[in-house]
């Protein structure tokens, strides 16, 4: 079932208020992540997504990887304050962190359980690690580890957005789905959480 949701999320309406209220709306910090494979990866809509958001946000969180780590870093460090979180230690990180590092920009050094622990598990509390702070979420073509992030973006109340030509798999493990919504500007998927079951609710006041 496709659904188009009304909720746009962008600078403007902030700034609206902001005339409107003559009080000052406190700038959010987003948190971007995706496809570690770089063929999935459209580096000119992160670009153009990244400096939008850069141009109004606070700052912008991402991981280390390759794909769409690196498609943000190479996007947003030269304009916008700018926190990478890798799980290994700054003098083994990867070169286009490296090279993020020489510009000033902060890299947070997470072990995640140390080299024994499993990769995927590594990644994922590296990645919540990485979004905390932030209040919305973005995701270039998310795979199955990207959404295992989503999943605790959405548990911890971030507004979750993704980028690709089709709706992304479901959340796992979180009641809602894909709408076709705004994010700066960009048309993108947004995910909607759906009301619970009635007889779930019904539960509640028995």
């Amino acid at each position: 079932m496709l659904c188009v949701s009304f909720i746009f999320s962008s600078p403007f309406l902030a700034v609206i208020l902001t005339k409107a209220q003559g009080q000052k709306v406190k700038k959010m910090s987003v948190y971007f992540g995706g496809s570690r494979n770089p063929q999935n990866i459209s580096y000119s809509q992160v670009r153009a997504v990244v400096y939008m958001v850069a141009a109004h946000s606070e700052s912008v969180h991402v991981g280390c990887q390759l794909g769409a780590d690196q498609a943000v870093i190479s996007a947003a460090h030269s304009f916008t304050p700018l926190h990478i979180f890798t799980v290994a230690p700054q003098s083994s990180a990867p070169a286009h962190v490296l090279a993020s590092v020489s510009t000033g920009h902060a890299v947070g050094h997470f072990s995640a359980g140390g080299q024994s622990a499993p990769i995927p598990a590594r990644f994922l509390l590296r990645s919540i690690a990485a979004f905390q702070g932030c209040s919305q979420a973005v995701f270039f073509s998310p795979g199955a580890g990207s959404l295992a992030v989503a999943r605790e973006c959405v548990r911890s109340g971030l507004q979750v957005f993704a980028f690709q030509q089709e709706p992304p798999a479901p959340i796992p493990s979180c009641r809602g789905q894909w709408c076709i919504t705004w994010f700066y500007g960009f048309q993108c998927w947004g995910w909607g959480t759906l009301p619970e079951p009635q007889e779930k609710q019904l539960s509640l006041f028995s």
